[in-house]
């Protein structure tokens, strides 16, 4: 399924795995827009998603739904201490 059809629990944990695989090949320690680069390098369904910009409805602002579904899995990899030493700036 493609990542922009899924549902948004779906989409987050889409970004789990990838997350914590770039963080265990640097040994854990990584600032949130390194990981944003490498995920994007392995995944071209995540490099797609990335780049789309929408505009809210309400306000007319622009934003790219890829930075609110990323810090989510991030809240729940922190909240939930999937990953030994985790440490994201």
């Amino acid at each position: 399924m493609n990542l922009t059809e899924m549902t948004s629990d779906g989409k987050v944990a889409y970004l789990i795995k990838p997350i914590l695989k770039v963080l265990q090949e640097a040994g854990g320690q990584l600032e949130r827009s390194e990981i944003k680069e490498r995920i994007a390098d392995l995944d071209d369904q995540i490099a797609e998603f990335s780049e789309i910009v929408k505009i809210s409805k309400k306000t007319g602002k622009t934003y790219k739904e890829f930075n609110f579904k990323f810090n989510f899995a991030i809240k729940d990899l922190l909240f939930n201490k999937w990953s030994v030493p985790l440490s994201i700036s």
